[in-house]
């Protein structure tokens, strides 16, 4: 029965991959920006002696920059065992390509510029047949993962969630996300700042990424769990098994 696991693409915009994990017997691990560290993945893997034919791996996007194997995503996000979400890292190489593609040349330069100061320099090394391979599997990515459990429903998005509230967050159609809801799930990260706890309605807890915790290790305000630890600057990923 370890190998039991549904998936559908659900929301109004079709922005949350929906995993059914009621009848898996596996474990699951949930981590987040590793921007390109994978020996701090490999290392934790190692540590929970990780079994890639029963056990899977949610990752909660910005999967590449900054690191040192960034070019390799692919040979993780094509693994069967691992699910990822969109980042705003992700995000960022979709929009060049896009932008690319569309002649608008105001548009290439303010995105290159974003995405080669934010550690993306090696993106513009590799051919142009592997940065159309990189840029169809992001594309393909989902906004967020909504896992459920035998015992509770986990939200996974990059950065925040519309409204606090997931199912509004679920609602929004495709022009919504592309106006606005986007934004804030990939980029927003005032609730952190301000240090507020939130309880996000509509799920048990909330999974998130993009801001370093100030302390280093995983933090917990209201149901949003604070995730990213900083691993270019820190070596160092957090590593969380929710089954």
């Amino acid at each position: 029965m370890s190998r039991v696991i549904k998936t559908k693409l659900i929301g109004a915009g079709g922005q949350v991959l929906h995993i059914d994990l009621t009848e898996f017997d596996g474990r699951v691990f949930f981590t987040t920006d590793l921007h390109g560290h994978y020996d701090l993945l490999h290392e934790q893997l190692k540590q929970v002696a990780f079994d890639s034919s029963r056990d899977i791996l949610i990752l909660g996007g910005d999967n590449c920059d900054r690191g040192p194997d960034s070019q390799y995503v692919l040979d993780y996000l094509n693994e069967p065992w691992i699910y990822s979400i969109r980042g705003n890292h992700e995000q960022m190489v979709v929009e060049y390509i896009e932008a690319l593609a569309s002649g608008d040349y105001m548009d290439v330069r303010t995105i290159y510029h974003l995405l080669y100061t934010n550690g993306g320099e090696w993106f513009f090394d590799i051919s142009d047949g592997h940065q159309m391979r990189i840029y169809e599997t992001f594309k393909a990515l989902p906004l967020s993962i909504e896992l459920l459990t035998p015992t509770e429903k986990i939200g996974i998005i990059h950065a925040e969630v519309p409204y606090n509230n997931w199912n509004e967050f679920k609602k929004l159609t495709q022009a919504e996300i592309g106006f606005n809801g986007a934004a804030v799930a990939q980029w927003a990260r005032s609730i952190y700042d301000r240090q507020q706890e939130v309880f996000v309605s509509g799920v048990d807890k909330l999974l998130v990424g993009h801001t370093p915790t100030e302390s280093g290790e995983v933090e917990v305000l209201g149901n949003i769990h604070y995730c990213d630890l900083g691993s270019f600057f820190r070596d160092k990923i957090s590593f969380v098994q929710l089954m």
